[in-house]
């Protein structure tokens, strides 16, 4: 061990200390206003707790479509739920963790990707129909997708706003058969996570869902049969672009 720099250091206490006046020492429980400010600094600040979104990056990002689900509800003659899956569909996501308002999504659907629980021989209770299944009968058929006609049905953010910690809507505009009207989708972010096979890159995931009244688009079919509004709902992960 060395002991000049301790030794130095104390002299040189000592020395300050027999140049400057003794101070009048404190009466018993009081404390002087030197004291007291070195107390308060050393008390530590409080720290804010860090939101959901503080470790998200600035980023974009683009849907993996290897976990996200797309799909919209009908009421079938009044008495149940009628759910079609999409199958292929895209979106591509601008996010913005320190101001959500300025995010941006496009997404992309193809009418002609469906998945529907029909477990029928379509040929059999449909002879007289042109198409080999009832997910075709759905995308091309005049009574619903028209695939044929519109290839493609998009939704274009056009505004975004938080209503909570996680929480927010995202207005934007649907085309849907030519025609383009503006929707609001409720929506959650779930979190942030990243994977080994991945690396740093982050992964969103986002819950949305919205109601649209179909007969505003133009299609107007068996109504009575289906009900006039389709609920939208879609559960899914974006990952950050490279």
């Amino acid at each position: 061990m060395k002991l000049t720099p301790i030794f130095l250091a104390g002299a040189s206490a000592l020395l300050i200390a027999a140049c400057n006046p003794a101070e009048t020492p404190a009466e018993p429980g009081t404390s002087t206003p030197d004291a007291e400010t070195e107390t308060s600094a050393a008390e530590p600040a409080e720290a804010e707790p860090a939101g959901p979104l503080a470790d998200v990056a600035d980023a974009t990002y683009a849907l993996d479509k290897n976990h996200a689900f797309l799909s919209f509800t009908v009421i079938h003659g009044g008495v149940s739920e009628y759910t079609v899956d999409f199958t292929d569909f895209d979106a591509t996501l601008d996010f913005n963790p320190d101001e959500p308002e300025s995010s941006s999504i496009r997404v992309t659907i193809d009418p002609m990707g469906l998945n529907v629980n029909y477990p029928s021989d379509f040929s059999a209770y449909h002879p007289d129909s042109p198409y080999t299944s009832w997910p075709e009968a759905l995308s091309k058929d005049a009574r619903f997708l028209q695939a044929g006609s519109f290839p493609e049905v998009t939704f274009v953010s056009t505004d975004v706003e938080r209503t909570g910690e996680t929480t927010g809507t995202v207005t934007g505009d649907l085309t849907f058969l030519g025609v383009t009207r503006p929707v609001t989708l409720d929506v959650t972010f779930n979190g942030v996570g990243n994977t080994p096979w991945t690396g740093e890159r982050d992964i969103l995931g986002f819950n949305a869902s919205t109601t649209i009244t179909r007969s505003e688009y133009g299609q107007e079919s068996l109504q009575g049969v289906i009900s006039d509004e389709v609920e939208i709902e879609f559960s899914g992960e974006f990952l950050q672009e490279e």
